[in-house]
């Protein structure tokens, strides 16, 4: 799996042959075939397995948090997420083969997408939980805080028309600018000076 994605990134799916990858992982091609089938089939395998490798920790909470620190921490799983080499790498390939497998690309990325979201839809229930936020639709919040944080940042790079995320100050600022928006100048106001007390939940 590490040699065929290591190929496919590289190559592409059209360059890259089931003897280049067995070549590569030093195994028989028949075994490629008995573990994966074809070609197709270990292309999938290999996009399924997208964030399999190097698996990030889920943001949290954590008891002593301000609201603003729990949001930056999420913040930063969404960067780590977004611009780690491994991740690049494949939501290119998945972008340069999306007209070849267009259902398949569509239902993975969305699939991604979503399990990524949920991930930082559970730190606003967390935090509404514990008193630091209103009550609201926590889902919608989750992809307004990540369109807000990585913008048009992710396209750009997987582009190859602009490296990199925003830095930590960029990030304060949009954090800054989310709380306000969503929540109001009050919650904005104590955001960094309230403390979530987990326990008492």
């Amino acid at each position: 799996m590490a040699v065929a994605t290591e190929l496919f990134i590289a190559n592409g799916y059209a360059g890259t042959s089931l003897i280049d990858i067995a070549r590569g992982a030093g195994v028989a091609t028949r075994t490629l075939y008995q573990h994966f089938g074809d070609k197709e089939a270990l292309f999938r395998e290999v996009i399924y397995a997208r964030d399999a490798a190097g698996a990030i920790e889920k943001p949290t909470v954590e008891d002593g948090d301000t609201l603003f620190d729990a949001l930056m921490r999420a913040a930063r799983y969404a960067i780590e997420v977004t611009y780690r080499p491994h991740s690049i790498g494949l939501m290119r390939l998945m972008i340069a083969e999306s007209q070849r497998f267009p259902e398949f690309m569509k239902q993975t990325a969305m699939s991604i997408f979503a399990r990524f979201e949920h991930n930082i839809e559970k730190v606003f229930i967390t935090l509404e939980q514990a008193g630091a936020i209103p009550a609201g639709d926590h889902a919608r919040s989750a992809t307004m805080f990540d369109d807000l944080i990585e913008g048009s940042r992710p396209l750009m790079t997987y582009t190859n028309w602009r490296a990199g995320p925003p830095s930590d100050e960029e990030l304060r600022e949009r954090i800054e600018f989310f709380i306000r928006g969503r929540y109001g100048e009050e919650v904005l106001a104590r955001s960094t000076t309230d403390r979530v007390r987990l326990s008492q939940q």
